[in-house]
């Protein structure tokens, strides 16, 4: 079998199947994590990337690879979850930018897409770490460029660029010590390989119904339940599509922005397409008469929405095996110059950093992380002059990161790793002070807090010469292990102690969901005994995966 050119339609294959074959294959990738503590793992924030990257495809029709890969990367981009995500969607970002002008793909043009995807996805990353994906799609880029001048059958090409992402993936270990003492290879660079191997199907002619495929989705209850129908200030969602050329897309926007709130307005060639929260769609639609003709229109009642899901919904979180990491998701109006939206895990959590002030809180964290359209949903709802976002997850400030880039309004994102940390900034904030002054006293109070969070292992591993198995209670903070073993309070106290310094003061306690108060109260007492200068104060964090967060001020 030869194949000389990628169409349009093949490329839609290619992608499809590769999220098919990453998508049965994402519990291998999800096992080659180092870190063994329950998490929202590689495999699973790319696969839910790609699933959300696909989505469109399969409900459009396209003319050229071009329209295909823009539909990739938009998906992507918004979709992406994770930090393996958010670089997959670099990749995809970069791989669009070689189909420019496209309407299909010689061997010579894939090549030059390869190498924008490598280069694109390196430029998005502040320090590139070598031995992850990133070192896979640059070594596949680089033999790339070397067929770049030869006219190859295209399934050949790729099982070349395949083999070499092997390779190279069989070699992440020899540049990140961590992988070789655990015995794997980057989870990442592996989630890459089966998503080629997929697109090499596709071109070979094997195709899977991907429609008959589950798809993995986040679920949580209705914000809706933590509003009133009189809160809706604007009541008609109101979204259209103008098609024409030369539109003036800036006035267009300055005379929409005056109807409403939740402006979304993404103009793109000759369309402009504009959602927005009014009492005066008619007027909406008026203004954007003047500029093209209309297409899509979608005008919703909002109130009658909310009425509607309210009845059909519980008032409060029914915990259970399957959802038990679901948490609210608070819509409460911000404050009109400073709004805030975290990541947050626990009723207790939610309700602490709703007394600080933070009105905008996003289901997720370890287990799952939320996306960049996450964050972006969140940012579109909050009509403050600035905003700051608390990430609290390492794996989630590049999503985070990508909203900020890809939203029109001030954005801050405080890199906050842990809850404990979102909590010290907040405490850091000045009402009087600028945003900027804000941003860097925020900053600055991170380096104040140290964070234990208490959980276990998910599987058998070694990690900076410590064996662990399945099981074993773990206390981590700051991405390092603190403490390992069979019993929780000896691991408390061990990680305690590794953790505290001299200057140490404070140590507050958030027990979660699965540890009664009568336990937390034993631990503190435990920890009281064991340091007497130690002031030990104790609440109700209610987040699941972590038996217990510690934070040490």
């Amino acid at each position: 079998m030869e194949l000389n050119t990628i169409n349009a339609e093949l490329l839609a294959k290619m992608f499809k199947q590769g999220t098919v074959e990453l998508n049965k294959n994402k519990g291998l990738v999800d096992a080659l994590n180092v870190f063994p503590v329950p998490d929202g793992d590689t495999g699973t924030n790319m696969s839910l990337t790609m699933n959300s990257a696909i989505e469109s495809l399969n409900k459009m029709s396209f003319e050229s690879v071009e329209e295909v890969s823009k539909a990739i990367s938009k998906g992507s981009l918004m979709g992406a979850r994770g930090n393996s995500g958010v670089i997959l969607s670099q990749i995809f970002r970069g791989f669009a930018k070689g189909c420019k002008g496209k309407t299909t793909l010689n061997s010579a043009d894939l090549c030059v897409a390869f190498k924008d995807a490598a280069d694109t996805a390196y430029s998005a990353v502040l320090k590139p770490v070598e031995g992850t994906i990133l070192t896979v799609i640059k070594k596949i880029a680089e033999k790339a460029v070397e067929y770049s001048h030869e006219e190859l059958d295209l399934i050949e090409l790729m099982e070349l660029l395949i083999k070499k992402g092997e390779e190279t993936l069989d070699l992440t270990p020899e540049y990140l010590p961590v992988l070789k003492q655990a015995g794997v290879v980057d989870a990442g660079g592996k989630g890459l390989i089966f998503i080629l191997k997929g697109c090499l199907d596709a071109m070979q002619g094997i195709e899977t119904d991907f429609s008959t495929l589950k798809m993995t989705e986040a679920t949580h209850e209705p914000a809706q339940n933590f509003m009133s129908t009189e809160d809706i200030h604007f009541a008609y969602c109101t979204e259209f599509i103008i098609e024409g050329a030369q539109m003036n897309g800036s006035v267009l926007r300055a005379e929409i922005e005056k109807l409403g709130d939740s402006m979304v307005f993404v103009q793109d060639e000759d369309l402009i397409k504009v959602h927005v929260h009014t009492n005066n769609p008619g007027v909406a639609l008026e203004e954007a008469l003047k500029h093209g003709s209309l297409k899509k229109v979608k005008i919703e009642n909002m109130k009658d929405q909310h009425s509607t899901i309210i009845e059909g919904a519980h008032a409060t979180v029914e915990a259970s095996e399957d959802a038990k990491d679901d948490v609210p998701v608070l819509n409460s109006d911000h404050e009109e110059d400073y709004g805030f939206i975290a990541v947050a895990m626990g009723e207790g959590f939610i309700n602490i950093f709703k007394d600080l002030g933070i009105h905008g809180s996003i289901t997720g964290g370890q287990t799952m992380n939320p996306s960049t359209e996450d964050f972006m949903k969140e940012i579109d709802k909050c009509g403050s002059n600035h905003i700051f976002l608390f990430p609290n997850n390492s794996n989630i400030i590049m999503a985070a990161n990508q909203a900020k880039e890809l939203s029109d309004k001030d954005v801050y994102v405080i890199p906050t790793k842990t809850m404990p940390q979102c909590i010290t900034a907040m405490l850091a904030f000045d009402r009087d002070a600028t945003a900027e002054e804000n941003y860097g006293a925020m900053l600055e109070s991170l380096s104040s807090v140290k964070t234990i969070q208490i959980t276990y292992s998910v599987r058998n591993t070694t990690f900076n010469d410590l064996t662990i198995e399945k099981d074993d209670y773990l206390a981590v903070s700051d991405g390092d292990i603190k403490g390992v073993g069979k019993s929780i309070e000896e691991v408390i106290l061990e990680a305690v102690g590794n953790t505290l310094s001299s200057d140490s003061e404070i140590l507050s306690v958030y027990y979660g969901s699965d540890v009664t108060e009568e336990d937390a109260e034993k631990v503190v007492a435990l920890i009281e005994e064991k340091y007497p200068d130690l002031e030990v104060d104790m609440y109700a964090g209610g987040q699941p995966v972590y038996y217990y967060v510690f934070s040490i001020e």
